[in-house]
């Protein structure tokens, strides 16, 4: 499911025109041993919400996107820095919503970056793109040093299946990349378009209009084979692919039901948790809601 796009001759600024800008930047920063949340700057409808510390040391803060969704023309950015020797976990409470277009692009474009020997979990709810919305959607993972770990995952939801809604007439241009010490080590990105048969390809998604690809990082390969091994001895309910990159492993699922593909994901959580971070499976309390 390594699928490839380009966003040669689209010109976003045109395409964008008049919409809501969004803007959210946050550093995590430590201070003599606990993490806490500095430098939020923003503008438009992206909100930090106040950090929780279910865990004494690393804070757990939710991004807040526009409670009426997203629509052509809106431009998200988030801009996240884990400063050296920082921990902590970014989620949002619901999921993100990209409504049907009027022709134009709405894009959203979020940037992580990790500076040196920091822990971060990357678990936001899923994002939904409805039939006719047109998006460029962008996560990267920016790790200035080897030492840093990471978890991540990106959820992606096409078309509105319980409403009869296909993704028939959407556009979406989606990417996840990890970069490591100036290095792109992974990059999956994905063009869904009425001119592609991404949805029904028996090597793509296969009719499935739910994907999620999680990204497990830490600089030990034996550690990451241990882990890769874990993963791929599971017995998963749904389509997955667990692969090793060296220092990364990448896990992919497919779905057609939400709370199937969320499970899926939790459970491999809670194996790569103790993998790479060395402490135990602490549930986020918003998933519980």
């Amino acid at each position: 499911m390594a699928l490839f796009c380009s966003q040669k001759g689209v010109n976003i600024d045109m395409a964008l025109q008049e919409g809501w800008r969004g803007f959210l930047s946050f550093s995590f920063v430590d201070v003599n041993g606990k993490t806490v949340i500095k430098d939020r700057k923003h503008f438009g409808p992206l909100v930090l919400q106040r950090p929780y510390y279910q865990e004494i040391d690393r804070p757990s803060v939710l991004v807040l996107h526009p409670p009426g969704g997203v629509v052509g023309g809106d431009a998200l950015e988030v801009n996240a820095t884990f400063q050296p020797g920082s921990k902590g976990s970014v989620g949002t409470p619901a999921a993100t919503k990209f409504y049907r277009s009027d022709g134009r692009l709405a894009t959203q474009m979020q940037t992580v970056t990790l500076t040196e020997n920091v822990e971060v979990e990357w678990l936001p709810q899923e994002t939904l793109f409805f039939n006719r919305s047109r998006v460029i959607n962008s996560l990267k993972f920016v790790l200035s040093k080897a030492s840093n770990k990471l978890i991540a995952w990106d959820v992606v939801g096409l078309g509105r299946p319980a409403s009869g809604e296909g993704f028939e007439q959407g556009e979406l241009q989606q990417s996840l990349e990890v970069w490591v010490e100036d290095k792109l080590i992974f990059v999956d990105r994905l063009k869904i378009s009425p001119q592609t048969n991404l949805l029904t390809s028996a090597s793509a998604l296969a009719g499935n209009v739910l994907f999620a690809t999680a990204v497990f990082y830490q600089n030990e390969f034996s550690e990451q084979k241990k882990l890769l091994e874990l993963l791929q001895a599971v017995e998963w309910p749904l389509p997955v692919g667990v692969t090793q990159m060296n220092s990364l492993v990448v896990m992919r699922v497919l779905a057609s039901e939400l709370d199937e593909i969320k499970q899926v994901l939790f459970d491999a959580w809670k194996i790569a948790r103790p993998a790479i971070l060395n402490v135990p499976v602490v549930k986020p309390r918003i998933w519980n809601t």
